[in-house]
């Protein structure tokens, strides 16, 4: 088989396998999803909050959800595991688990009706892939939050956005960091309903120009930023 060929089905068979886990509903959504990446662009907006003056957390959707945090993979559940890896590629996706508890990474799961109702991931003061942004000892990067289909439309990546930013700073944390693609409308809607505020945009400059950061007027103090913004000294292409 030539290798043109190969590559023209690799993602056909992807898109089947995920159609036969998540139906024909789910495979539409995120097939809309895709075309909006091509319409939209590959903006980035980038998101920071001040977790020194989080607002006072009002009753709602979070009172009715159980939360849980993972430090260790053998300490992860082989059910939630299982329903986490395959959701949509398995290997790549266990391989992304061992690869971030490795590096300290903590996994926040969010229970709705006693079931696993979505995830996300958070990292202190360092990030999986070089960044935009340097973050110090005290920032934390939240990053691949998920709410499983059967549970979306209920307000609980807000709620689990909003536990997490709790939990750090209690701990002490000062800043937390996390971005959302232009194209992601539904993502963007739930950041907005939480104490996020907007950073900047990130924009590539042509096919393999470095990316520039358009910051917005309302800014936080920046921390080691130039125009293509590092972290440890790489910047992100």
């Amino acid at each position: 088989m030539s290798v043109a060929r190969m590559r023209f089905q690799d993602p056909m068979n992807r898109a089947l396998s995920y159609w036969q886990r998540h139906g024909v509903a789910a495979t539409l959504r995120r097939a809309w999803l895709g075309l909006g990446r091509v319409v939209c662009g590959n903006g980035l907006i980038l998101f920071s909050c001040d977790l020194a003056v989080l607002p006072a957390r009002k009753n709602g959707p979070m009172d009715d959800l159980k939360f849980e945090r993972k430090t260790r993979e053998a300490d992860l559940d082989a059910r939630d595991r299982e329903q986490i890896v395959n959701f949509w590629n398995p290997d790549a996706t266990g391989r992304q688990i061992t690869e971030r508890f490795a590096k300290g990474a903590s996994l926040w799961l969010v229970r709705a009706e006693g079931q696993l109702a979505g995830y996300g991931w958070t990292l202190v003061a360092d990030t999986m892939e070089p960044h935009y942004v340097s973050l110090g000892p005290e920032d934390v990067h939240l990053f691949d939050f998920l709410v499983f289909p059967d549970f979306r439309g209920r307000g609980i990546n807000p709620a689990l956005v909003v536990h997490v930013l709790e939990t750090v700073a209690g701990e002490g944390k000062r800043r937390a960091l996390i971005e959302a693609a232009e194209w992601n409308t539904a993502q963007l809607s739930s950041l907005r309903r939480t104490p996020f505020q907007k950073l900047g945009v990130v924009r590539k400059r042509g096919l393999f120009g470095k990316p520039s950061v358009v910051w917005s007027s309302q800014d936080l103090p920046r921390r080691a930023v130039d125009d293509a913004a590092m972290n440890n000294g790489k910047g992100r292409s």
